[in-house]
Order: C-alpha cells, then sequence, then structure tokens
C-alpha cells in the first residue's frame, strides 16, 4: 500500500491533487453504513511496527472494522486513470481559454482607449461644402462697390409649408381659405394643391411670402394655437434668407448669384462662396487691418459682428455708364451682343465689367440661361488686328524694327503656299512701321513677325498672358488657344495668320491686360475685383500683383507714341477733345465650317487715355453688327469707346490735357473736363466711305 501510494504521489502536481480527491471520495463512502463501505484502513503495511503490535491497538480496531470490506488499494484500482482526469481538465482549460481570449483582449483595448488614449482623441470636424439645401438658412456674406453701395445682400422673406399627412382632409377648405388672403392665390389652388398631396409629410405651399406678411400670418397662427384653435397647427409660417441684388440688373454677371437652393452660380458669388457662406472659412494668412481703417463709406452696409463682406473694385457709376452704352451701342449698330471691360492699368483693379444681353439675378428663373456666363473672361474669339499690338511690342523689344523701319507692301504676300492680303485687296508700296499699324496693313505685320521668328513670336504672345488663365478672381475663366511651334499640325502660315489677330483664340480680359501691360510700362498685372475682404473687426486688403515684366519701359513708351498715332490718323473716331488717347482697333471675321465669312465679324477697339499717364484702359467688343451699318471696328467699337471716355473722363475728374500739362495746372480749380472744357462726345454715325482702318483677312 505504500509502494502505491508513493507511485501515485509523484512529482506532478496534478496527479497528487487527483489522489487526494480519491482519497475523500473514500472516506465519504466509509461513512454511508447504508451501503456497507464503512471508513476502512487508512494504513496498511507488510511490516509489524515499531513496538511489535502489529499497529498497535487503534490499528487492529480499525482492520477489525474493516473485516469484509474491499481493501483501500482495491477502490484505488476502481477509480479512472488519473492520465484521463487530466486530459478532461486540458480540454476544459483549452475551451474556457478559446472563450475568454477574445473578451480579455477586448477589455484591455477598452481600457488603452478610455483610460491610455483619451489624450489623442479629436472630435470629428464638420465638413464644409459648397451646397446648401433647400431648407438650408445658412447667412450670405454682403457685397459694396468700392464707394460701399450694396450690390448684394440677404433679405428675409417667410415661407409657408405644411404637413398634409397630418391635416384632416375636411379642414383643407377652411385653411386654403385663411391661406389665400397672405399669399394671393386662388383657395381652390391651395385645397388642390393639399389634396394631391395628402400622404406627404412636407410640402412648400409659398415659397417666398413678403416679410409683413408673413408676421401677420405667423401672428394669427401663434394667437389661434393659444386659444385652442388647431386649424393651422400643421401649417408651419418660417423666416428664411433670399438673397437680394439691389441694383437689379448691374454687374449682374460679375456678380453671380444664389439660385432657389441658395447654391451660388458664377460670379463672384460662387468664386468666394467659401468665404461668403457665414458658416465658411474667415480671412486667409496675411496682413490685416481693422476694419476702421477702410472709408467709412465703404462701411455702410457691412455687418458688423462676426458677419462678412467683399468691397469691389467695381465702380457703380462706372459700371452704370458702361452698361448703359453698351446696350445703345448694340442697339444702334444691331450687334448680337456686346462686351466692355474698364481696368486700372497700373494695379489691374476691375472698374467696370459688363455683358449685353443681361439678365436680373433677383429674378433669374425668368432670365435665359444664356445670358448667365460672364463672356468677358468666358468666351474666346479671335481678336483681329488688335493683336498687331503684340506682334509690334515684340518687334520693338529685341530691336527687330524702329517705328521708322520702312517696309514694302505689294498688296499680298504668300507664305507656305498660302496668300495673305490686305483688308482692301489693295498694295500701298513703301510703309514704316508706324504707319503700317496706323493704315493696319496685314502684308508688313507678316514680315515684321518673320523678322522675329516664331519661337520668339510665340514667347512673347505667352509673356503677354495668352493661352493661360489671368487667374481673375471670378468663376468661368477659360484659357484660349494659341497654337505654337510645338503643336504637331504648326505650319508657317500660322505664324503669318496669328501675327495679325487670325488662327488664334483669346478671351476679352486676356486682351485687356495684355494692353494695359504697354500702358504700364511693359509690367503686366494680375487682374483682380475684390479690393478687400472684410471679416468682423479686421479686413484684408488685395495687393496688386505684377505677373511678368512682358516688355522693357522704353518699348512701352515707343509702343505708346505709335498707338497714339493710330488714333490721330487712322482710328480717329476714338479721339476724345482734349484729351490723347493711345489705342488700337480690330475687325476679325468670324471662322466657320465652311471658312471665314466676310459678312459677320466681331468687332473691337482697345485704348487707354490720358496717353501720358493712363488712368484707365478699355475694351469695347461688338459681336456680328449688322454689315448694312458697318462691319468695320472702326465705326462700330471705336465710337462706342468715345462715348464711354468722355463720360469717364467727367466722372473720375480728369482735366484735359492743355490743362493737367500746363506749368500753372495747380491754379486750377477745375476738377473735370466739364468744368474745364466743353467736351461733345462724337455722335455715332455711319461713314459713307470705307475706313482707313482694316479687316483682318486671310
Amino acid at each position: 500500500m505504500g509502494s502505491a501510494a508513493t507511485n501515485v504521489c509523484g512529482p506532478s502536481v496534478v496527479a497528487t491533487v487527483v489522489l487526494e480527491i480519491s482519497r475523500v471520495r473514500a472516506r465519504n463512502q466509509a461513512a454511508r453504513p447504508a451501503r456497507g463501505h464503512g471508513f476502512g484502513p487508512l494504513f496498511a503495511s507488510s511490516q509489524p511496527s515499531e513496538d511489535g503490535a502489529g499497529g498497535g491497538l487503534e490499528g487492529d480496531a480499525l482492520n477489525r472494522a474493516a473485516t469484509g470490506r474491499a481493501p483501500l488499494e482495491q477502490e484505488h484500482l476502481q477509480q479512472p486513470p488519473v492520465s484521463d482526469d487530466l486530459s478532461k481538465i486540458w480540454r476544459i482549460g483549452f475551451i474556457g481559454v478559446v472563450l475568454t481570449g477574445p473578451l480579455v483582449l477586448l477589455v484591455l483595448r477598452l481600457l488603452d482607449m478610455q483610460v491610455m488614449g483619451w489624450q489623442q482623441y479629436e472630435p470629428p470636424q464638420p465638413v464644409v461644402t459648397g451646397r446648401n439645401t433647400v431648407d438650408d438658412t445658412t447667412g450670405w456674406g454682403v457685397i459694396v462697390d468700392r464707394d460701399g453701395n450694396l450690390l448684394a445682400a440677404d433679405r428675409f422673406t417667410y415661407r409657408i409649408t405644411a404637413t398634409p399627412k397630418f391635416i384632416a382632409q375636411g379642414d383643407f377648405g377652411d385653411i386654403a381659405l385663411r391661406l389665400a388672403s397672405s399669399i394671393g392665390v386662388p383657395p381652390l389652388q391651395i385645397e388642390n394643391l393639399l389634396f394631391e398631396n395628402s400622404d406627404r409629410d412636407y410640402l412648400i405651399i409659398a415659397p417666398h411670402l413678403d416679410f409683413e406678411q408673413g408676421q401677420q400670418l405667423l401672428a394669427e397662427r401663434q394667437q389661434r394655437m393659444m386659444e385652442r384653435d388647431f386649424l393651422l397647427e400643421h401649417i408651419h409660417v418660417a423666416a428664411f434668407p433670399r438673397r437680394f441684388y439691389p441694383q437689379g440688373t448691374l454687374a449682374s454677371q460679375v456678380l453671380g448669384f444664389l439660385n432657389a437652393e441658395r447654391v451660388p452660380v458664377l460670379g463672384l458669388e460662387r468664386y468666394y462662396r467659401n468665404f461668403l457662406s457665414s458658416d465658411g472659412v474667415g480671412l486667409p494668412p496675411g496682413r490685416q487691418i481693422p476694419r476702421s481703417e477702410l472709408d467709412e463709406n465703404v462701411l455702410r452696409f457691412l455687418p458688423s459682428g462676426n458677419g462678412k463682406g467683399l468691397v469691389l473694385t467695381i465702380d457703380r457709376t462706372i459700371q452704370h455708364i458702361i452698361e448703359e452704352e453698351l446696350r445703345l451701342g448694340v442697339g444702334l449698330y444691331r450687334a448680337e451682343a456686346g462686351t466692355v471691360i474698364v481696368m486700372d492699368p497700373k494695379t489691374g483693379a476691375i472698374l467696370g465689367m459688363a455683358n449685353w444681353p443681361s439678365f436680373d439675378g433677383n429674378s433669374f428663373e425668368d432670365g435665359d440661361p444664356d445670358t448667365f456666363t460672364n463672356v468677358a473672361i468666358s468666351a474666346q474669339f479671335e481678336p483681329g488686328s488688335v493683336f498687331k499690338l503684340i506682334t509690334v511690342a515684340a518687334a520693338l523689344d529685341i530691336d527687330a524694327v524702329e517705328a521708322s523701319t520702312v517696309f514694302v507692301d505689294t498688296g499680298a504676300i504668300a507664305v507656305e503656299g498660302h496668300i495673305v492680303q490686305n483688308s482692301d485687296r489693295k498694295a500701298v508700296g513703301e510703309l514704316n512701321v508706324a504707319d503700317a499699324m496706323a493704315h493696319s496693313n496685314n502684308v508688313i505685320t507678316v514680315q515684321i513677325a518673320q523678322q522675329v521668328g516664331a519661337e520668339t513670336f510665340y514667347d512673347y504672345v505667352t509673356r503677354f498672358g495668352f493661352g493661360a488663365d489671368t487667374n481673375i478672381d471670378l468663376s468661368g475663366e477659360v484659357a484660349g488657344q494659341v497654337r505654337n511651334t510645338d503643336a504637331p499640325n504648326w505650319g508657317v502660315s500660322d505664324l503669318a495668320t496669328n501675327s495679325f489677330g487670325q488662327g488664334i483664340a483669346v478671351t476679352p480680359i486676356q486682351m485687356i491686360c495684355a494692353v494695359a501691360a504697354i500702358a504700364n510700362g511693359g509690367k503686366l498685372m494680375r487682374p483682380y475685383i475684390v479690393q478687400s475682404r472684410v471679416v468682423g473687426e479686421y479686413a484684408m486688403v488685395t495687393q496688386p500683383t505684377m505677373v511678368y515684366q512682358v516688355i522693357q519701359p522704353e518699348t512701352a513708351l515707343r509702343l505708346n507714341d505709335m498707338m497714339v498715332h493710330v488714333v490721330n490718323t487712322g482710328n480717329q473716331m476714338a479721339q476724345v477733345s482734349g484729351y490723347s488717347v493711345a489705342g488700337k482697333s480690330g475687325t476679325a471675321e468670324i471662322a466657320t465650317e465652311e471658312g471665314y465669312t466676310q459678312d459677320e465679324t466681331i468687332a473691337s477697339f482697345i485704348g487707354y487715355a490720358p496717353a501720358d499717364d493712363p488712368q484707365f484702359v478699355m475694351m469695347v467688343k461688338l459681336d456680328r453688327p449688322d454689315p448694312g451699318i458697318s462691319r468695320w471696328a472702326a465705326y462700330t467699337a471705336t465710337p462706342v469707346f468715345s462715348r464711354i471716355a468722355h463720360r469717364l473722363f467727367e466722372h473720375m475728374n480728369i482735366p484735359p490735357d492743355d490743362v493737367r500739362l500746363s506749368d500753372d495746372s495747380q491754379s486750377y480749380s477745375c476738377l473735370s473736363a466739364v468744368e474745364c472744357q466743353e467736351v461733345v462726345p462724337p455722335a455715332a454715325s455711319v461713314p459713307g466711305v470705307e475706313p482707313v482702318a482694316e479687316l483682318a483677312d486671310r
């Protein structure tokens, strides 16, 4: 028995535990007399006891009591093997680990996130998007002109909505009668609307109700509810912002508009959408100034507190002048459309930008979508002979020619199998560069371009900004098209036709920026239309940005003199009495699938004044003037320029040249053309003879 016990009680702890469990079980069984087991011997030994009494009296008694019972060793032999118990324990342990392991890992991860990782937690940031829902009440910033005149703002109107699903159909008629007087709609129409949408949760009955009427209806609804009258319980009256353009059609294509869902469409509204939105971005990094440093007039309509606003470079009076004169010019010459841009050549600030036809942002739903686009920046066209300024500028800048350089005009020139002719199909003979510009001679212009060379010519075209965005802060700008020597289908004939503005596509904003660079001593400026941005008590003023020194200042001066010569001898209808004007006209035939058509033209004139100290540069473009009146820019776009320039001299208080340049000019009290000298704008007329100025033609 001792050896058996020794074998069971090995070094394994598990085996020891199992053996002890077996002994306890044996004792329990021995303590149950009914079953006849008893205790059994606790010890058994084949050796006599140390006292020679066979284990003593106690041992003998126990052995006698155990007579007829199975010895303890026999009970041990009847127990399951220890290895089976161990296998069961390992299986149970493995299942426990499988079941509890993931739970332990999850608890540890939660402890790590909640106890150890809380410092790294960042709440999700709201996403700012350019789209607002129908029920969006997000505020929108104010827009004013350079003098603080209000151009765009939010004003609140009331919207009447209903929840027909919760309205008894028997009340539809009474509700319709009550609402009809407020919204000006026949009761039957409202009642039918409710019946047709009786299962809906949301129904707009009147999207825009005048503020006063909305206030009255809201007060009545509240009074009825207090009196336990629930007729209008499911009729909802709420104030919503609606974009308002107090100047109507003025600068509408510059401003753009917010549609019925308050989504900005084109113009400034879209370009600055993330800024104008009340929950959008603030001022960008840079030099900020207190808003108090802005002119008091500018601040009249700009909101205080956290409100936002844009102050434009646009002058409301100049904008009115160019829109009025453009509309008259389009009508007078029966053109399909037209564009006028006025810019400060020294800064790039846009003083006015107009297109005709136009639209009213307050009622855009009734407007022609084709008029929403600002063609001054997004419509490309072939500029015609205005582009000769770029060709001559390149030639002068590299000293390929001088104003006095003489060329011979034979009436036509062959280039790579193509024949280029003058607009009048005549040969002039010898002409210097200045006179060739005044006569807008195509043949000599091609010869000048050949002197410059293709690579250099297109390098200057790129320098002047053609073929790329000007980066004006308006949405919808296009880059135009320039096919240079890298184009696979380019040929030498392209250099010839491009030199006088055919086969190349530009935008009005590109063309005026290029000429403004000539007026600005060769410095090309980035055009911009927002003078300053205001948020709360701070503002950021836009700083003029020079893009490139396109030509040398000396080149610009020489070209300036040639442009004055053009106005005095070739484009006389651009003159304004008392003022020196520099400019150039261009008449471009419109390309079609069948080729160029002589009757359909784009007439344009670009000029600036005073020529010695330009205060403005202006472009006038008329699309398809009636050839029965005149297809020539010299007799359509040019007189429109003159009439606008005359009014600009008055508005901008620019004295006539003799007053401004006189030695005692400081003693004059007059500040404008009207006070200093009577200036009569030239009347638009239809000449009886062909113009000296050109029609660019192949």
